[in-house]
């Protein structure tokens, strides 16, 4: 029978097993084990079919169709008000800021202006949905012979992981804050109706708070390292998706921490732990897929604020304790990823990925 070594050293290339010594290429039996449907050979004991280990990947995938939903009442709603909010901003200002890593103004946005940058807003948060669509086009094709292989490697299925994941690990963080007598404090002047504020605020925070918390911390960094690093094509890691390295874990574990940390001013300490986690999610995003990863994750959590108003208490509700019910599958899921990652760490390139295809880390 086989060791827990046994399937990796297989994959790895060896003849035999370096923690049990069995031989890995089977003998003459076999060939008619398996003709006959059996797992092990009956002879060397040989595994003869593959080890089914994408459980969690099956059950997470049950999430995809709520957050899809999400998506989907979230951009709706969007649409829907453009025109009342293009005409409501004209009336308001949008103070634009740097994380460095505290705060730092660039000026405030008025009158037609701002009229013009939600109009970019949107066409960013539009532009960012359809990549995501078209990157995820593998889980609309189930006659794929590879089909829940395909589904784990595409952007919506990890926004599903990690926006499930979020709200279980943020709602226990802050269950645990509150024992401890720490409660976050809800900015007076935050929007929760469907007014231009509202969607201005959200949207804002969905496409600038990326620029500023990932392209800035992570994506000039990996400019600068791929330029050292003799690649010609440097600029394209400006909007991330290009791999996961050491050097790019370290951005951004930074990252997440300077965008925990700009919360407190507006939210309280309690809020920064939480924000830290979901940093680490919105910066594993871009690392592994890209900006628009990101800015949709970040929209799907900030935009579910309008969710209520939109569709009522009792739609919003039962999808969201849908995701949250199978958050607890998600949070298993990236605790075997990370076990498994740190065990790899050795094999992880240092300053950039060779492959463009990041998809594969």
């Amino acid at each position: 029978m086989t060791c827990d070594r046994c399937d990796q050293a297989a994959k790895d290339g060896y003849d035999y097993c370096p923690k049990c010594g069995r031989s890995l290429r089977g003998c003459e039996m076999c060939r008619t084990y398996a003709d006959q449907g059996y797992e092990y050979c009956g002879n060397c004991g040989k595994r003869l079919k593959e080890k089914d280990d994408r459980t969690l990947e099956k059950a997470v995938f049950i999430a995809v169709p709520f957050v899809v939903a999400m998506l989907a009442i979230e951009a709706a709603c969007m649409l829907y008000w453009f025109p009342d909010t293009l005409a409501g901003v004209k009336d308001l200002s949008l103070n634009m800021f740097l994380l460095l890593p505290s705060a730092v103004s660039l000026g405030v946005l008025t009158g037609a202006g701002l009229q013009a940058y939600w109009v970019l807003l949107v066409v960013a948060i539009v532009a960012s949905g359809l990549v995501m669509l078209y990157q995820s086009r593998a889980i609309f094709d189930r006659r794929s012979a590879n089909y829940v292989e395909g589904i784990s490697r595409t952007s919506l299925f990890w926004i599903a992981v990690l926006f499930s994941a979020d709200m279980v690990v943020v709602l226990v963080i802050a269950a645990i804050e509150g024992s401890l007598g720490y409660t976050i404090a809800v900015p007076d002047d935050l929007p929760m109706d469907l007014s231009p504020e509202a969607f201005l605020a959200y949207a804002n925070a969905a496409v600038w708070e990326e620029i500023a918390c990932r392209v800035i911390p992570i994506g000039i960094p990996m400019v600068v390292v791929a330029a050292l690093c003799g690649k010609k094509d440097c600029i394209r890691y400006l909007l991330g998706g290009t791999g996961v390295t050491r050097v790019a874990v370290v951005l951004m574990v930074i990252s997440a921490v300077v965008f925990g940390l700009a919360h407190e001013s507006g939210w309280g300490a309690a809020k920064v732990v939480p924000m830290i986690f979901s940093g680490l999610m919105l910066s594993y995003l871009f690392i592994r897929f890209g900006i628009y990863a990101s800015i949709m994750l970040h929209f799907l959590i900030d935009y579910t604020a309008l969710m209520i108003p939109a569709v009522g208490q009792e739609i919003y509700s039962f999808i969201l304790i849908a995701v949250i019910v199978l958050g607890f599958i998600s949070v298993a899921k990236l605790a075997k990823d990370i076990r498994d990652g740190v065990r790899r760490i050795d094999r992880m390139p240092v300053w950039i990925q060779e492959s463009s295809d990041s998809k594969r880390d």
